[in-house]
């Protein structure tokens, strides 16, 4: 998909993008042409009462200087105005074009299959918003383009009043500059952006694995080891990043260096202009190569993100997206586990040492990962089951849950969006985590901060217990489903399951290193009894 599907897409996302986006290019325009206007009627304007000045007082009382005052000031205004139209009108078409987007190509994203991606996932959630910035801020820049095209056509059309070889000039100027600011920023500034992009994703994927760790960074005064490690990474960003600084700053110069060239040209071949329409082209022409600023740091900003456009491309493409799978949709599945066959409605624990891949094997199924044992759905190998398959007959409790900064309520909906309150009430009570819910300030709707702060371990588990029960999957996986519970508790939350299991006849793969929750299982399996896949 190309930069300009893409952007169509976007800007169809939401129905006033486009035309938002359009009036933000004719305020560029506006403000494009009134600073060339402002700047050559300024210097013709000075110019002339300069030489009204020199020339007595009769010549400077005849000289009418209301009304170029007055054109003076209003090209200001437009500038002024056009400047924020096109700012205004620009963000609004890009940031409520993503924000519909944003949300499709999460959603895309969501749905690809993680046992075939080689990102972690946060690299790949890094990598898709720095992306996603790449995009808007193209958005953002590109009436600046078409304002600085007519910027520079205007300021030809002035400098024409000093001559048909200065305006010549101009024009070869404004015509030759955007193929040598391209041709600069694909020397200067492409593989420095490219890198720095890299580096950045690294950087970011670096900081927010030892973020997730900060309570332990903490409490074992690792902070220095932890920016010892980081320390690499951050001197290839800065590295980058200084490359990248160095190219910008030639290609300004080189910039400025054609603004000279510019001016001193139409100086020399504006032969027969007086002094007021020669200082006009002199400040036009230096005018019209100013526009041009606006298609050179939008010529920079692309400059590199090409593979950042070709993977949200692909992504936008992509006809799949996440989605929530209703209750009971699918039909039970049998499951195979090496010699091992588990009929609908089993109850399973799966023994072993530490180390000996239980919680591997709770993953592949739930398609997290690629399987290493022999693993079947119905006779199918899992490698050639489809994510969504694995998606419809297992909920996963993992040892460490993740939550999601909200509400309890929140937490529990992801399950299945139009849950109620008391389907909500009820799992949190077979979960053991009803009382705790309801003596809370706000019950189902309070906060609990980023990755569930409010709650405790044990608590934390527990509430992704009873969104598991809510999802409604022909089989439930449990890894380490008590850790972290006081042994009345856990008792507590067996009872309550061991029923909730026997009411519905959801099937069951359990895996414990305590004692009580293996009452759940009707029979064990060691896993080393289990062939490597």
């Amino acid at each position: 998909m190309t930069e300009r599907q893409l952007l169509a897409d976007l800007l169809e996302a939401t129905g006033a993008g486009r035309k938002r986006l359009r009036l933000a290019a004719a305020c560029g325009v506006l403000a494009s042409l009134s600073a060339v206007a402002l700047l050559g009627l300024s210097g013709w304007f000075l110019a002339s009462a300069a030489i009204a000045g020199a020339a007595g007082m009769a010549a400077a009382q005849a000289f009418n200087y209301l009304i170029p005052s007055a054109a003076i000031r209003l090209m200001a205004i437009l500038r002024t105005a056009g400047r924020y139209g096109e700012r205004l009108l620009g963000h609004q078409a890009a940031l409520q074009g993503m924000a519909v987007l944003r949300t499709r190509l999460f959603s895309r994203r969501a749905a690809e299959d993680s046992r075939t991606q080689a990102d972690s996932p946060r690299t790949a959630g890094a990598v898709l918003l720095d992306d996603i910035a790449a995009l808007e801020d193209i958005v953002v820049r590109r009436p600046a383009v078409v304002a600085g095209l007519a910027g520079g056509v205007a300021s030809v059309a002035l400098v024409a009043m000093a001559g048909w070889a200065a305006a010549l000039l101009q024009a070869a100027a404004i015509t030759v500059l955007p193929l040598l600011l391209r041709w600069l920023v694909t020397r200067l500034t492409a593989a420095p952006s490219a890198q720095l992009a890299n580096d950045t994703i690294a950087l970011r994927a670096a900081l927010t694995d030892y973020l997730a760790a900060r309570a332990e960074v903490a409490a074992y005064g690792l902070t220095p080891h932890v920016m010892e490690a980081i320390a690499p990474v951050q001197e290839r960003f800065e590295a980058s990043k200084a490359r990248l600084l160095k190219g910008e700053a030639l290609i300004a110069a080189v910039l400025g260096g054609c603004m000279a060239l510019s001016v001193a040209g139409v100086l020399l071949l504006a032969h027969g202009a007086d002094a007021p329409i020669l200082a006009l082209a002199l400040l036009a022409s230096a005018a019209g190569v100013e526009a041009m600023t606006g298609f050179a740091r939008n010529a920079m900003r692309k400059a590199g993100i090409e593979t950042s456009l070709e993977r949200l491309g692909k992504l936008s493409q992509s006809t799949r997206t996440a989605q929530v799978f209703a209750r009971r949709e699918a039909r039970p599945a049998t499951i195979g586990i090496g010699e091992e066959t588990l009929a609908p409605g089993e109850r399973i624990a799966i023994t072993g040492v530490s180390g000996s891949g239980k919680t591997q094997l709770l993953e592949a199924l739930a398609g997290l990962r690629a399987p290493s044992h022999a693993l079947t759905l119905n006779g199918m190998p899992l490698d050639d089951v489809e994510a969504d398959s694995l998606r419809r007959q297992f909920a996963l409790v993992p040892q460490d849950p993740m939550l999601m900064m909200g509400t309890v309520a929140d937490n529990l909906r992801i399950a299945a969006p139009s849950l109620g309150e008391q389907a909500m009430r009820e799992a949190l009570e077979v979960a053991g985590l009803d009382q705790r819910v309801a003596q809370a300030p706000s019950g189902l709707e309070t906060w609990l901060g980023p990755d569930g702060r409010l709650l405790s371990g044990g608590e934390r588990k527990r509430l992704a217990l009873a969104r598991a029960l809510l999802a409604g999957r022909p089989w439930l996986l449990l890894d380490e489903p008590t850790e972290g519970l006081d042994a009345a508790t856990e008792q507590a939350v067996v009872e309550r399951l061991e029923h909730w299991l026997d009411r519905t006849g959801t099937g069951l793969i359990l895996v414990s290193h305590r004692q009580a929750p293996t009452r759940l299982a009707r029979r064990a399996l060691p896993l080393e009894n289990v062939a490597r896949h």
